[in-house]
């Protein structure tokens, strides 16, 4: 029996990982971070090689904030990205090639990525903070509540 257990042990450590608030705050933060990228559809294959350079990340947030981030939600998030890069870019030098799709190309991508990841690593912040706020607090009431039961 305790063959059994050892294995089942093993296996759940294996596919959840560490249950901290901060594991799974880091978790939800990277699974933000790598859902906002502009990968257009390799968000998953990402998050599986981090989870496999990174075994000590809690692997059910990092997927839940891949299922938070779906594509409906970025679609505000791209056009915010958009917004600012061209307020930050509004009085910049354009570079000017030989073919107008370049310029059009390079104006745009550069608007984009710069503010879009401005926005990314804010948003990766902001939910780390939060989360790890959260469930600390949630964490500590819990505690309290079963040392008032106790009592």
């Amino acid at each position: 029996m305790r063959f059994t257990d050892s294995i089942k042990q093993k296996w759940a450590d294996l596919l959840l990982g560490d249950f901290t608030p901060h594991t799974i705050a880091f978790g939800l933060s990277i699974g933000t971070f790598i859902a906002l990228l502009p990968t257009f559809g390799f968000s998953i294959l990402l998050a599986l090689l981090f989870i496999f350079i990174f075994p000590k990340v809690n692997r059910p947030a990092v997927f839940l904030a891949l299922l938070v981030w779906n594509p409906i939600i970025q679609i505000p998030i791209y056009t915010l990205s958009f917004q600012l890069g061209s307020f930050l870019y509004e009085g910049a030098t354009l570079v000017k090639y030989d073919v107008e799709i370049l310029n059009q190309l390079y104006s745009f991508t550069r608007r984009f990525l710069v503010a879009h990841m401005i926005i990314t690593t804010t948003l990766t912040v902001l939910v780390y903070i939060s989360s790890y706020t959260s469930l600390k607090y949630w964490l500590f009431r819990k505690v309290s509540d079963e040392l008032a039961n106790e009592n």
